[in-house]
């Protein structure tokens, strides 16, 4: 079986061979045949196609190991490698590798902070097994993309696992467009032609190792180590309506290097305690990354002559973990968990600024952080239909900005939540959930950063983590061969929240506000399947609208919070044509942002036509699976208002700018297959 090597700090839940009969029935389950029509390569491709499922979390920005949140499990264990995504996860798993797929409700296991929804994955592996894509994608005003691929494997002798991937990932888009400035009074100064191309390339490699003692015991070491390159450049030529000498253009170009290595590792054993059977688990982890950044702007008038500014910024960012996990049963219904976690965080940044003939600007950043933390957590059965469980820890940091003289601030913060889980009849359920909450603090924002092309800059400052009180009811509806979906509200306080302030020295950048800010709204998703009316048609969607309310810095009032998502959905069908190897698929979706604050400008995006996509693929066509599909099918749109204000947005409208830019159409043809 592939158990433990996805993910190297993760707790045993349940053993392969009794998930079910513990969980007391309260298990849906998915055999291999259910996903038959669907020829699906990997267990991702599985995960996608379950009823009414979503994944939650995420790689990358989690405060530490912590609580679970991502809401999948691999053969009752959960990954947790900070650099690999659940998407990245299941993709090593071969879907022939797969027995089944089992949905259960987070309160009833022993992996403290999952709720809701969790999909256990039950896969075992033999002697070499694996397999790989390719994509090639075209579109209109870029040069092709035929560098974006990947491999993955797994594979078993005697006690040892191996699972590993390696990906050529690339994209890239281009976007064309108009800019119509104007100036106070509502007359237009300024007419500019603009075209922007973006390209990035990600290739990464990945390799855990398990092993298997005969006594139990389980060891792993993950290794992983990605590459990130992005390239940006804006090209305008502009003509000046009031003043000819004022005409020329502009080039812009950022470029983006960031290397990340991680290697982390755990084991994990019986371990009885005051004549109690339990077990243990003892987790390390070392991760780095190195940042560059490279920003280069070149503008030239008649009037004005040739203007050269740049922004180059290194920086290095490290990340030390020491973790160690105690659980243990009391009884048939009550799971325990104690946990205790050190964390060690560094960045390094230097940065220099050279603007035209002038003298270049050094900034040097060094921050500390020291996190330890504990937490206890519960999980039992109160009786046949409500499931429970709770946590209580604190946590305490210091954060130092080692660079400067204030010297470090220190925190106490308590932790925790209660969720409960109530079956209200068959493929029915309730959930709730109480969360206290500490978010993971960007080390970025403590350093000052600009953008020539927008001509704004920023300040870092001293910031401390925002913390939250999160709840939200759920119902749920699980129902493989009709509707299954599930509708959540939520309310959310934030208290120290990050916004756009003002500096005593003139300069803005984000800074923590007094008062706190509200987070509201509703989210659902939902999965028809409708073989009674057309065998093989299924339709998708999910969406949410949700707003926000905080204290605005300078005009006193409440608003959203800048930038924050409004609203979005994504529906989607596919029929899976009965009798042949053919599968037809179309998307669409559209999001809307909250408008976006400086303390002197406001901006607001508005996509004017949502994204729509169509498919067509064969499931096994020489002995592979190919799918041709054509991307931005109504011609995406980007509307941009920005507003510039006299020194603050409670002075004069000095200017306003419009941006319209849309992106070509896009055609691929993408190939997968097994080994």
């Amino acid at each position: 079986m592939v158990t433990a090597a996805f993910g190297a700090m993760i707790t045993p839940a349940f053993s392969q061979d009794s998930a079910a009969s513990t969980l007391d029935g309260k298990t849906q389950t998915f055999e291999p045949d259910y996903f038959a029509q669907f020829a699906p390569q990997t267990a991702a491709d599985m995960v996608a196609r379950l009823p009414g499922f979503d994944i939650r979390g995420g790689e990358g920005g989690a405060r530490g190991f912590g609580q679970a949140s991502l809401n999948i499990l691999i053969n009752g264990r959960r990954p947790s490698s900070k650099s690999s995504g659940a998407n990245e996860i299941l993709s090593r798993i071969p879907a022939g590798n797969v027995s089944r797929i089992e949905i259960l409700d987070g309160s009833t296991l022993d992996i403290p902070g999952l709720s809701g929804q969790v999909a256990n994955i039950t896969a075992k592996s033999g002697e070499l097994s694996g397999s790989w894509n390719y994509a090639a994608r075209f579109e209109r005003g870029s040069k092709p993309q035929l560098g974006d691929g990947g491999i993955n494997f797994s594979a078993k002798r005697g006690n040892l696992e191996a699972v590993g991937s390696l990906g050529l990932n690339q994209f890239s888009f281009t976007e064309d467009g108009d800019e119509t400035f104007f100036d106070g009074t509502g007359a237009a100064i300024q007419d500019r032609d603009e075209k922007l191309r973006f390209n990035i390339d990600t290739p990464n490699v990945n390799l855990n190792l398990t092993y298997l003692r005969d006594n139990g015991d389980i060891a792993n070491l993950n290794l992983s180590g990605s590459r990130r390159n992005q390239n940006v450049t804006v090209q305008e030529d502009f003509l000046d309506l009031t003043d000819e000498t004022f005409s020329g253009d502009s080039f812009a170009a950022t470029g983006q290097d960031r290397d990340v290595f991680e290697i982390s590792g755990d084991y994990s054993f019986d371990a009885p305690l005051i004549g109690r059977q339990g077990r243990l688990k003892v987790i390390g982890l070392h991760k780095t990354e190195d940042f560059g950044l490279t920003s280069r702007f070149n503008f030239e008038t008649e009037a004005d002559g040739q203007i050269f500014q740049e922004f180059l910024r290194d920086d290095t960012l490290t990340e030390y973990i020491g973790r160690a996990e105690y659980t243990w049963k009391t009884g048939k219904t009550n799971d325990w968990s104690l946990a205790v976690e050190g964390a060690f965080n560094t960045l390094d940044s230097d940065t220099e600024l050279t603007e035209d003939s002038e003298l270049p600007s050094f900034e040097n950043v060094r921050i500390e952080e020291d996190r330890y933390q504990a937490a206890l957590t519960r999980s039992w059965a109160v009786n046949d239909k409500l499931t429970a469980q709770t946590s209580l820890g604190a946590e305490y940091s210091e954060i130092n900005l080692a660079t400067s003289d204030e010297g470090a601030d220190s925190f106490f913060r308590p932790k925790g939540f209660v969720n409960l889980s109530y079956k209200l009849k068959e493929g029915w359920t309730l959930r709730t959930e109480v969360e206290r909450n500490v978010d993971q603090l960007d080390f970025d924002a403590f350093v000052s950063g600009v953008n020539f092309a927008s001509e704004t800059s920023d300040s870092g400052g001293r910031l401390i983590p925002e913390q939250r009180w999160n709840s939200n009811i759920e119902i749920q509806r699980q129902n493989s061969t009709g509707l299954s979906g599930r509708i959540r509200l939520f309310y959310n306080i934030v208290e120290d929240p990050l916004v756009q302030q003002l500096f005593d020295d003139g300069t803005q950048g984000l800074d923590n506000l007094d008062s706190n800010a509200q987070f509201y709204g509703i989210r659902g998703n939902f999965t028809w399947v409708l073989d009674d009316v057309l065998k093989g048609l299924r339709l998708t969607g999910e969406g949410r609208v949700r707003d926000s309310s905080i204290r605005d810095v300078v005009t006193l009032e409440d608003r959203s919070r800048s930038g924050r998502g409004l609203w979005d959905y994504e529906i989607g069908a596919r029929w899976d044509i009965d009798g042949t190897p053919f599968a037809l698929e179309t998307e669409i979706e559209n999001s809307r942002r909250a408008d976006r604050f400086r303390i002197d400008e406001r901006t607001d995006d508005v996509l004017r036509r949502p994204e729509i996509e169509a498919s067509i693929t064969h499931k096994n066509l020489f002995g592979m699976q190919w799918t041709a599909k054509v991307q931005n099918i109504a011609n995406f749109e980007l509307r941009r208002e920005r507003f510039i204000f006299d020194e603050t947005r409670n002075g004069d409208l000095i200017q306003r700018e419009l941006t319209r830019r849309t992106r070509g159409q896009r055609f691929s043809i993408e190939v997968t297959d097994t080994f």
